[in-house]
Formats: C-alpha cells, structure tokens, sequence
C-alpha cells in the first residue's frame, strides 16, 4: 500500500467507504432479498462475509491498519460491485500500480496520442506486444526493410533471431543483439507463460547456432530484464557506416503491457553492448 502522510484518514479508507455507501444493496443479495432486508449501501461485515473473512480484517484493511493482499483486490471490487474504472483505482491505491494485465479501459485518446507520437519520431520505432509482436512502426523502423526490398517484420524477436537480413543489419549480430535478447526471452517466457515465447523456444532448436547460444543462456545464471538504454550497432540497408543506437523501452500508462521500442542514433560508442 502507498504510504500515508499527515493526519487525514488513508486513501484506501474514503475509497471503500464511499463504495460500501454507494452499493446497492448486501454483497450476499439472494440472501437479503429472500429474507426481505433490502436496504441500501453495505456493511463492513456484508463486505468481510461475502469476502469469506473476519469482519476486524476488513476493517483493519478499510482502516489502512493492513495492506491488502493482491490476491484480494479482485475479490473485494466484486463484492463492492465495482466497475472497470473503480476496480483500477482500487487496485492503484492499495498496491501502487494497475492490476496485472493492465487497465480495464484504455482511454481513447491515449491511444490515439501515443500512435500519433510514435509516427512523429523522426528515428526507428515501434510497438510490441508481450510476445513481441509489432503492433505499429513508424516510417523510419519500416524504410530499414522497404530500401533493401526486405518485408518488414511481424515479431522483433523472431526477426532479430531468424531472419538472415537481421544478421547483417544487426551489427554485431551475436553479441549485441541475440545473446541479450535470448537473456530476455529466458526471463519473459517463464514469467509471462506466454505462448508465442514457448513456440519461439521451440523453433530455436531447428537452428544450430541458435540451438547452442540458447543451451548456454539456458544454463547461465544471467538473464536480462529489459533492453532500455542498451547500446547496439544497426549497419544501413543502403551504404553509409555503421551506427550505434541506444534502445530505448518505455511503455503507456494505458497499457503497461505494451513497450514502445526507438532506437536512438548515439556517438557514445563505448557503451556498446
């Protein structure tokens, strides 16, 4: 739970409060209604019995006394009947953060601006998903492929790892690019259970020298949790030198499951990866 600062009652406390007046009736209505005990707005003990616990923890959790475990939250929005958007707040006040597969609703016009943000940049970027795939690119990620007569790619991590084109766009192809990238898939195909991580996992064995570099991040301690600020080298499709880039991740609070993926031209080339 956020900390809580001055004399004035917690946030979590105004919160279900306000909530438990708001309902419309008990949390457990087939009972109430069948023995004729409508009324109007909760109890604590409505809220703590239809939550199947002790009427002094939920008050100690409306009090502020004690966080609120994680795995309660979504119980106690349905007991309080909750919509979409108080869920979400519910969930940032008592953990500091969205619940885990992101907001309910995306407002529009964040989506909307940050498209529209994503197009403006003038440098290669684009939107993945949690299985890499791209949603959206601008026109500079999409002229690495058109200026080479080369597809633009649906997954980064596959293309990273499969496509031959990768292996020379990708300066230092191994070191910079698949070994860190295979770091993070390690990571990300075990915590997100991701499906398209697992058959990505599969494929690698049909390819010998990836096949080797997985056995031997598979083995490893290391892993990667993300690529932000990772310097790497991107050889142009069409003649000129090659250009170090420092990967930048950053992801809307719409959706937190989304990464925005730009690749910034740098002269610090002795931070290369």
């Amino acid at each position: 739970m956020a900390p809580h600062h001055g004399d004035s009652p917690p946030l979590i406390h105004g919160f279900l409060r306000q909530a438990r007046k708001q309902h419309s009736g008990p949390a457990d209505r087939a009972t109430h209604l069948a023995a004729g005990k409508r009324r109007s707005g909760l109890s604590q003990q409505d809220v703590a019995q239809y939550m199947g616990v002790s009427t002094r923890l939920y008050q100690d959790w409306e009090g502020g006394v004690r966080p609120i475990p994680l795995h309660r939250l979504d119980s106690l929005a349905e007991a309080l009947d909750l919509d979409s958007a108080r869920r979400d707040e519910l969930w940032f006040i008592a953990s500091g953060g969205f619940p885990p597969l992101g907001p309910s609703r995306p407002d529009p016009d964040a989506v909307t601006g940050w498209t529209s943000y994503l197009r403006a940049l003038p440098v290669p970027s684009l939107a993945v998903d949690a299985g890499w795939r791209i949603e959206e690119s601008n026109t500079a990620w999409q002229r690495l492929f058109l200026s080479a007569g080369e597809p633009a790619p649906t997954n980064l991590l596959r293309f990273v790892l499969f496509s031959p084109y990768a292996r020379r766009l990708c300066g230092e192809w191994e070191d910079g690019w698949a070994t860190s990238y295979l770091r993070q898939l390690r990571l990300e195909a075990e915590t997100t259970r991701s499906l398209e991580l697992r058959m990505i996992i599969d494929e690698l064995q049909d390819h010998p020298d990836l096949a080797d570099l997985w056995r031997a991040v598979d083995q490893s301690s290391r892993i990667t949790l993300h690529n932000d600020g990772q310097v790497r080298i991107i050889v142009p499709p069409v003649g000129g030198h090659p250009q170090h880039v420092r990967t930048l991740v950053s992801s809307p609070a719409h959706d937190p499951r989304r990464r925005m993926v730009t690749f910034l031209p740098t002269q610090h080339s002795e931070d290369a990866a």
